[in-house]
């Protein structure tokens, strides 16, 4: 019997929602998914050097690129695992990442509620005039 994650994200690519694939300053994240689950893949660049892109769902072309994130067991796209093959500073570096772009999910969240709630009690006010003069 085969068993499927409850959710449609592989375990270990929780964060890849959070980002599209492209270079964030060293580091090259690829985040996709395939028929079972997003994944996530982190590679390093060298010092100043500017990615090569390979489509949104592969990791860069650039040949002396690291892989420091990817699957590290399970069978790929079924049940694959994520996590760090190197640990270093880019481990921090990600996670700075991660909590500054929550940090900007969150305030657009806020700012789209009260958006929201401003344009209905605008509603609210237009509707209370009209039939207040009746």
């Amino acid at each position: 019997m085969v068993r499927f994650y409850k959710s449609n994200i592989m375990k270990g690519a929780e964060k890849s929602h959070l980002f599209k694939t492209g270079q964030y300053g060293r580091l090259y994240i690829t985040s996709s998914s395939h028929a079972r689950g997003r994944t996530l893949r982190i590679q390093v660049l060298p010092e100043g050097e500017k990615a090569i892109p390979n489509g949104s769902n592969n990791p860069c072309l650039n040949k002396d690129a690291v892989m420091v994130y990817d699957a590290i067991s399970g069978q790929l796209g079924w049940t694959e695992t994520y996590g760090w093959l190197h640990k270093g500073k880019w481990q921090d570096d990600f996670e700075k990442l991660v909590v500054d772009r929550e940090k900007e999910i969150k305030y657009r969240e806020r700012k789209l509620d009260e958006r929201k709630k401003e344009e209905s009690e605008k509603e609210q006010q237009r509707i209370s005039e009209i039939l207040s003069g009746y």
